[in-house]
């Protein structure tokens, strides 16, 4: 599935405390008062010109140990090395039943004006940290609307983004470019597994009673070697991808 959400359906998603962090603002203050106000005032000027599209398709999933089976695609998770609160070292692969299951891959993108259309770089940097706000609102929206529709209902569900902590390793964008093909939606992969243009997000939404976030934080070395022999690289290639060792 593929379209393009308006960007008056986003603004009331959209997370503004990220978007005080992003620019060292502490919300509440006149500051970012004036902050959110000049934002705003740009999404209205320039909501023409501003795409904001998604795509999403649901795969028959189950796990295998750390994996995530989607198809003929073996996707390798990490695990914590340190327990949680509850005593437990959790992977993405804990909230996919072993034998069957459904996993949502998705992704959203927003095309921003031009950079030579904008006066100057303050417009510039409002443009880029107001787009990136964007696609994670396009996702909470993709989110609520699956959820709606019934495709994710009568759980806990979660939506870890590549790149971030529940998912550190960039190159899991290529397996779900080869899931999905996110040129459709405008998105290019670099070789780094980085997503251009830089306002997209991807990653999976997963639906069960136990599901929650957390950070996978610093692993060994035996399971990097492990992690890269199930991802199919070496492990010097395998380090390069991964944000948080």
């Amino acid at each position: 599935m593929i379209d393009v959400y308006p960007v008056q359906a986003l603004i009331r998603l959209i997370s503004w405390e990220h978007f005080f962090y992003t620019w060292h603002v502490k919300s509440g203050t006149e500051e970012s008062t004036r902050l959110r106000t000049e934002a705003e005032q740009f999404l209205n000027e320039w909501e023409d010109r501003i795409s904001v599209r998604f795509l999403y398709q649901g795969f028959e999933a189950h796990s295998e140990d750390d994996d995530i089976v989607m198809g003929d695609k073996h996707i390798p998770f990490l695990r914590q090395q340190i327990p949680n609160s509850e005593g437990y070292c959790l992977c993405m692969s804990d909230f996919v039943h072993a034998n069957h299951d459904e996993v949502y891959v998705f992704a959203t993108s927003v095309q921003q004006p031009p950079s030579q259309d904008l006066d100057d770089p303050y417009n510039s940097l409002l443009s880029q940290t107001i787009s990136d706000r964007l696609a994670e609102a396009a996702a909470e929206k993709l989110q609520m609307q699956l959820v709606e529709e019934g495709r994710l209902s009568g759980h806990q569900v979660i939506r870890p983004a590549v790149g971030y902590p529940m998912i550190p390793d960039m190159s899991i964008n290529f397996l779900l470019n080869e899931l999905c093909d996110m040129s459709r939606i405008g998105i290019q992969l670099t070789e780094n597994g980085m997503m251009h243009p830089h306002a997209s997000v991807s990653g999976f939404m997963i639906a069960n009673p136990h599901a929650c976030y957390f950070a996978v934080g610093p692993i060994s070395e035996e399971q990097l070697a492990d992690y890269a022999r199930r991802r199919g690289y070496t492990i010097e290639r395998m380090r390069k991808f991964i944000n948080a060792l």
